[in-house]
Order: structure tokens, then C-alpha cells, then sequence
């Protein structure tokens, strides 16, 4: 576990973010009157804001020495802190700083507890904080439920809120209620929150927390300091700062000023020097920083700036709108299109697979028609019809599985229960023997064999032992992007195979069974019975079981590429972003640079 936080936040965020220059001591001030304590849970939070009429230097806002830890400062609030800055300030890198060091002392004492990072941004209203954060080690950090709840309980997380912020407007207050509630139920437990200041004083609500600090904007020594570490390349960007002061009010956030350091830094030098001469307003400066990454690499251009800035605007209005911090391939939806193309969506789909279903029916019958006559044809081709019809009106696949046109469930890890699976399948043929007794009650008349009941048996049998004992697993591991999807695509193949296969044996083995016993069918029937069962038995379960969640996928992403919202290779296009400092990769997923970044890229397109 503390391998993955290490590799998720310092390595996969951290470290790409401050693109191999050193960090910068940030200053920070107290504002201890932004926390309550225990005691003043209940006060309301108007009592805490800043007088206009209040005097640098009084009690307030208390000045901590420049370089001061934040680890330190951590320590000394007992492990309950709130870190509140403007955008771009340094929120999340400080606190993966504190991340670092917590990672080291648990790595040299097990009794440590495990420092883990949440986005707030995916907490929703009314779910108490310990169970979400419970299915967010599930799914983020691949933690087995009862394992993360033993966890919690036990005292031994160490839990990190970034962005208190980025939780919908609405449901803000509730959210920091739900810390509050979490604090007085595991009162000895370190809590670390990060808020933006104006957004954190616009609640009704103070965090039950120690200590609260706030980050101070980089004065013009700092920022001299850091630019000269870049070496000389950057001299133009420090004349400018100089003289201009639009552009040094931006530089004070260490956002922008790493913003404008890559900005410089990868434009031709008369260019940089040039724009040192005018003002440069926050929009011009992530225009210049994303049209040179966009062309960054040697002048590599897989993907144009007219394509790359409309698709990331799409993403980020979408991660927006669904309250997503992090990206995962298989967190697209059908809904994530407008209602027209989710139709075109659900209706494309519902007609490959009915096609798919009628292809069958009719092989099928085609067999039957070279070893018997045309009614064989004529029931292979009603069986088909009949298959995809219940599939495409009525969502049916099979007995157990109801198709939902308008939602991707991946299929990633499945296991095997062997007491639900004979159970099921025991139940399964004593409904298959049932249905072959009819037919065969019905058709004594005209010659149908007893052995029908035991073909019928069988294919009730092993529809029912796949459908009880396979088991979806709730454990999501997302180590590389789209690893869901094509885990599922595996899926399907592996079940499907299966399926067909033992579906064939066993009638095989069944119709030999049937003539020893003198219960006599013709191979003419058998035949092409035994091959439409396999077919379509081995098919429905492969869909169901991740062949469905795969061809989604695929359907989606043709839709997004038709209709110019998305590349056709996805995932090459988000490395593409990511080599280029647009995206960060994280895990499986990905994430804009910073929350401003997102920002830019959802209004470019609004």
C-alpha cells in the first residue's frame, strides 16, 4: 500500500510536476480562528473572518519562518490540519510534500499509520466520510473492502482530503459536516484537509481541526531565486518580471510561475524575449503554454492544437460535470453524449447484436437444411429471429443476464463458487428435464425421442452452473490505462470458449448416452441443435460476462471519434497529452495538471 501511494502521488504527480526544478519554500501564516475546536463545534463560522479593519501582525494571521516544514508544522497540530491557499498556491504539492515524509516514517515504524490521499471531489451528499473512503481504497488503491475497513477501524489510516473545494457547490457544506462527524467518531485519528480560501470561508461550517494554515504568494526574491536555478534560458521571463507587473502579480502563484517557466523555456528565445515586452493576462499565458506543449518533442505534431485543445475541453467538461479528479477509460458512459448520439449509441448496438443472434439461427439452419430438409432451416432461422428479438426488444440474454443499453459495466476479475455453481446448475436441469418432457409429451405422436429430456437437461444445467458460479470481484486493478476494458474483452473470450466448447462436449456426450440407452435421436436433429446451443450459449455468456462491456466500448469510442469529440485511439492520444505536460498519468488514469489547466481547457469550449 505504501508502495502505490508512493508511485500514484509522488512519482505520478510530485515529481512531474515540478519538472525537475527544486522546490520553492513556500511562506506560510497561522489563521487559527478558520478551525474550531472540539469544544466550539457548533459555533457558526461568521465569527472567524478577517476585520477589514484588522492590522498586519495581530493574532489573526500569525507569520511562520520562511522554510518552516510542513511536516513540522503537521507535528505540531498533532497530525489535524487544514491548508487553505489561492488557486494555484501550492495546496496539493505541499501536501504531498507532508505525503513524503509520512511515507518514511511508516516505512521505518509499522505501527505508523498508512498515509493515504483522497479527492474530495468524488465524495458525494449524504455518504459518511468512512465508507467513502472505504470504496475509494477499493477503487483507487485496489484495497479489498474488509480489508480497508479493518483498517480504518484500527486506527491505522492516515487520511489526506485534497481539495475540499472541488466538491460540488451544493453538497459543500454537507462534505465538511461529514468530516466533522468522522472527526468526533475517530477522534484519534490525523486528518489533513486542503481548501481554496474564498471557498472555505463561504461555509457555514468550520472543520472540526487543530491548526489551519495558509499559503502566502511567492514575493519577487523567491521567484528571482527560482528562475535564476532554471539557468540563462530564462532571463528574458526575469527582465520581464522586472518591469512588468501583470505579469509579476501571475508569478506569485507557483501554478503560473511553473506555467510560465515551461512557457519560456520551450518557445525560440527572440519569441520568449518578445513576450517579456507585453502583458500577459492568465488566459494568454495557458494559451501560450498549451499551444508550445502541444508542438513540444522535437516538433513531433501526431495530434494538432485545433484537435488536442478541443477533445481535452470536451474531457475536462466531462470530468466536471461527473466529478472526476482522475480519468479512467472505463469511467466513460453512454451518458456522457448528448441524448441524440446516446440513442444512436443504444440503437447501433441493439442492431449488431440482434444481427449477430439472427447469423446464428441462420447457420444453424443452413446445417439443417444439408442434412435434413427446409423446416430445419425454417427453425434455425425462427430461433434466431426469436433470440435476438428478446435481446433487442426486451433485453434478454439469456435467463439470468438483462442488458442495459445505456450503461458500461466492466467485467475485470471474476471468481469461481463451486456451491453456487451446483447449485444452479442442479436447478437449471431439473427446468431443462421439464421443458424436454413437454416436448416430448407434444411429440410423442410423431416419433420425437425421451432422449430430448436429457439433451434439455443438459443445456438447462450448464446454462445455470455458468450464470450461479461465476462471480464478478469488487476489486478494481487499474495499474495500466484501459486494463478494465481489455480485461474484460479476456473475459468474454475466456467465458465464451468455455462455455461453447463444454456445451458441446456434453451434448455429445449426452446423445451417445441417449442411443446407449435406446432412447435413439437422429444425428440429423442433434446435429444442428447441438451446434446452435453451443453457439448460442458460448456467445450469450461471453457477452455477459465481458464481451458486452468491450464491443460498448468500442461502440462508444467510434461515436466519439465520428462525431470529433475524441481521438479513435484514445489512449495514445491521453499518453500524448500526458508526454507533453497537458494530462498527468496516475495509476491507470489521468488528470489535468492542476485544477486551473481543467478550467481552461472546459471554458475554451463552453
Amino acid at each position: 500500500m505504501l508502495q502505490r501511494v508512493k508511485t500514484y502521488w509522488l512519482v505520478g504527480v510530485l515529481q512531474e510536476s515540478l519538472h525537475g526544478a527544486a522546490l520553492i519554500d513556500l511562506a506560510m501564516t497561522y489563521r487559527t480562528n478558520a478551525v474550531a475546536s472540539q469544544s466550539a463545534a457548533g459555533h457558526a463560522a461568521s465569527d472567524w473572518h478577517q476585520p477589514d479593519n484588522l492590522l498586519p501582525g495581530e493574532l489573526f494571521d500569525t507569520p511562520l519562518p520562511i522554510g518552516t516544514a510542513i511536516t513540522t508544522v503537521y507535528d505540531q497540530a498533532e497530525g489535524t490540519l487544514l491548508v487553505m491557499g489561492e488557486p494555484g498556491a501550492g495546496k496539493t504539492t505541499v501536501l504531498l510534500q507532508l505525503v513524503s515524509d509520512l511515507l518514511l516514517r511508516a516505512e521505518m515504524d509499522g505501527r505508523h499509520p498508512i498515509p493515504v490521499v483522497f479527492s474530495l471531489a468524488s465524495w458525494r451528499n449524504n455518504v459518511p466520510l468512512g465508507d467513502w473512503m472505504v470504496n475509494e481504497l477499493a477503487s483507487r488503491y485496489e484495497v479489498p473492502r474488509r480489508l480497508g475497513q479493518a483498517w480504518l477501524k484500527n486506527g491505522e489510516l492516515l487520511p489526506l482530503l485534497d481539495g475540499l473545494d472541488e466538491v460540488e457547490q451544493e453538497h459543500r457544506v454537507a462534505c465538511a459536516q461529514a468530516i466533522n462527524q468522522f472527526r468526533q467518531r475517530y477522534l484519534t485519528l490525523p486528518t489533513v484537509v486542503t481548501c481554496r480560501i474564498k471557498d472555505y470561508e463561504a461555509l457555514a461550517t468550520r472543520l472540526n481541526l487543530s491548526q489551519a494554515i495558509v499559503l502566502q504568494p511567492l514575493n519577487l526574491e523567491q521567484i528571482d531565486e527560482y528562475l535564476g536555478s532554471m539557468g540563462p534560458r530564462l532571463a528574458g521571463l526575469r527582465a520581464a518580471l522586472q518591469t512588468d507587473m501583470t505579469l509579476r502579480e501571475l508569478a506569485e502563484s507557483p501554478l503560473m510561475l511553473s506555467m510560465m517557466t515551461l512557457a519560456y523555456y520551450r518557445m525560440p528565445e527572440q519569441v520568449a524575449l518578445s513576450l517579456g515586452d507585453r502583458k500577459m493576462g492568465r488566459t494568454l499565458l495557458f494559451d501560450v503554454y498549451v499551444e508550445r506543449m502541444a508542438r513540444y518533442r522535437g516538433g513531433e505534431s501526431i495530434y494538432e492544437p485545433t484537435q488536442t485543445v478541443p477533445w481535452l475541453g470536451w474531457l475536462a467538461q466531462k470530468m466536471t460535470q461527473f466529478n472526476q479528479t482522475i480519468f479512467f477509460l472505463e469511467y466513460l458512459q453512454p451518458n456522457w453524449l448528448p441524448r441524440d448520439q446516446q440513442r444512436q449509441f443504444a440503437n447501433g448496438l441493439r442492431t449488431r447484436l440482434a444481427g449477430l443472434f439472427g447469423l446464428i439461427g441462420l447457420a444453424v439452419g443452413g446445417v439443417g437444411l444439408l442434412l435434413s430438409d427446409w423446416r430445419a432451416l425454417a427453425a434455425g432461422v425462427a430461433a434466431g429471429v426469436i433470440t435476438g428479438g428478446l435481446l433487442a426488444f426486451f433485453r434478454l440474454l439469456l435467463v439470468w443476464a438483462r442488458v442495459n443499453w445505456f450503461r458500461i459495466d466492466t467485467v475485470e476479475l471474476l471468481n469461481w463458487r463451486w456451491p453456487k455453481a451446483l447449485l444452479g446448475g442442479g436447478l437449471g436441469a431439473i427446468g431443462g428435464a421439464l421443458v424436454g418432457g413437454l416436448v416430448w409429451l407434444l411429440g410423442r405422436g410423431a416419433g420425437v425421442s425421451p432422449g430430448w429430456v436429457l439433451l434439455l437437461a443438459l443445456v438447462g444445467f450448464i446454462s445455470q452452473l455458468v450464470a450461479h458460479g461465476l462471480e464478478r470481484d469488487e476489486m478494481k486493478m487499474r495499474t495500466t490505462p484501459g486494463q478494465g476494458v481489455v480485461r474484460s474483452a479476456q473475459n468474454g473470450r475466456l467465458v465464451g470458449l468455455l462455455t461453447g466448447v463444454g456445451t458441446a462436449v456434453l451434448l455429445t456426450l449426452g446423445l451417445l448416452l441417449a442411443n446407449w440407452v435406446k432412447m435413439p435421436i437422429p444425428w440429423a436433429a442433434a446435429l444442428p441443435f447441438g451446434l446452435g446451443a453451443s453457439l448460442y450459449l458460448g456467445v450469450s455468456a461471453g457477452l455477459a460476462y465481458g464481451g458486452l462491456a468491450a464491443m460498448q466500448h468500442r461502440q462508444l469510442h467510434r461515436i466519439l471519434a465520428q462525431h470529433q469529440l475524441a481521438p479513435a485511439d484514445y489512449i495514445h492520444f491521453l499518453d500524448y497529452a500526458a508526454e507533453r505536460n497537458l494530462l498527468r498519468k496516475v495509476g491507470g488514469g489521468y488528470m489535468f495538471v492542476h485544477l486551473l489547466l481543467l478550467d481552461y481547457f472546459r471554458e475554451t469550449i463552453q
